[in-house]
């Protein structure tokens, strides 16, 4: 029952953003809407991680599995891709390497923060 629950609170949270983001026309996507809702959340203490950390655990270790769609995807359109090969690969090179190099920065702030602490 203890997952249930879990899941409740997260598609509650997820839906919550879906209709913000269709109802204010936001730029940005409902799924993306819901996570900052859940940060904050997360941050002010009205949701504990206690309260979702069994689901998304399960979420996250099944990650790999909801991308195949996507791969899919990429894989049928490759007539798309075909003319612009280059653009797409420069464009996957440096959004790897952005994401890396912030994600580090992150974590080394967060490792400073917690030993200040």
């Amino acid at each position: 029952m203890k997952i249930f629950r879990q899941l409740a609170i997260i598609l509650l949270i997820n839906l919550a953003g879906e209709l913000l983001s269709e109802g204010l026309n936001l730029p940005l996507p409902g799924s993306i809407v819901g996570m900052l809702i859940l940060l904050i959340l997360l941050l002010t203490g009205m949701v504990k991680e206690r309260h979702i950390a069994e689901t998304a655990d399960f979420f996250l270790d099944k990650m790999p599995f909801f991308f195949i769609p996507a791969g899919v995807s990429v894989m049928v359109a490759y007539t798309f891709i075909e003319g612009h090969l280059a653009a797409v690969v420069g464009t996957i090179v440096i959004s790897t390497f952005s994401v890396m190099a912030v994600s580090a920065l992150v974590t080394q702030l967060i490792i400073k923060r917690k030993r200040h602490d």
